[in-house]
């Protein structure tokens, strides 16, 4: 029952239920850096951006899980990555800022990375966890390491005041906690994605309710995410 329950709803993999899902996912992660990720950068709490980059693959291997499209991927980060854009509207910060575009291209670039990988092992990931384990971590150095060339080579950042470093050193240093962050949350994710879809989705059979579902997740993101950068997070 359930699995014919998934195939009506998600087995035809309409345009519209496509969308909905990177809008849906992509607004998770993007809620949880504007809310958790600015917390944790409040307090200064060390790794934050390899933690926070695992919970946004956890969000992207649930995707996975649910829909086995790896080509939503890409979509899902950036529209996590929009959220950075509050900024500009919020606190009047150029487009250009370092502090807009560098967290914003750390997003991309994992959920590049990710799908990447998700092409070639997505139907392995489900028999083994070991192999999410795998993509994980490469995925987050993967990641990691085209972020640094970029911040450095495009963006200049180490000419920016408390952001020096070299590309090196943020590979050994905050490229492997990356890669073991991304390890970790991976498989979890992905188990969560598949226990999602067998409890959720049988209850939204109907297209009305999975449509007021999904643009309630959608706006409540926004919403507090909105509320949260107001606040200082």
């Amino acid at each position: 029952m359930t699995t014919n329950t998934e195939t009506k709803l998600i087995g035809g993999q309409s345009i519209v239920h496509i969308l909905l899902g990177i809008l849906v996912f992509g607004s998770i992660w993007g809620f949880l850096e504007a809310t958790l990720g600015g917390f944790l950068h409040m307090i200064i709490f060390p790794n934050k951006g390899a933690i926070m980059g695992g919970i946004g693959v956890a969000i992207m291997a649930s995707a996975l899980a649910i829909y086995k499209k790896p080509s939503m991927l890409p979509g899902i980060g950036i529209v996590a990555a929009l959220f950075k854009l509050l900024d500009i509207w919020l606190f009047a910060l150029p487009i250009a800022s370092i502090h807009i575009i560098n967290p914003a291209m750390a997003i991309i670039f994992e959920s590049l990375a990710f799908s990447l990988l998700a092409v070639f092992v997505m139907k392995k990931m489900a028999k083994n966890a070991l192999v999410g384990v795998g993509a994980g971590a490469l995925a987050g150095l993967v990641s990691a390491t085209a972020w640094v060339y970029f911040a450095i080579y495009v963006m200049n950042a180490p000419a920016y005041a408390r952001v020096v470093f070299t590309a090196g050193g943020f590979i050994a240093n905050q490229g492997v906690a990356q890669a073991a962050f991304f390890g970790i949350f991976v498989p979890l994710g992905y188990l969560a994605g598949v226990k999602l879809a067998a409890k959720t989705f049988p209850a939204l059979t109907r297209r009305s309710l999975y449509y007021a579902t999904s643009a309630a997740i959608i706006c409540f993101c926004w919403g507090i995410s909105a509320i949260a950068k107001m606040a200082g997070l």
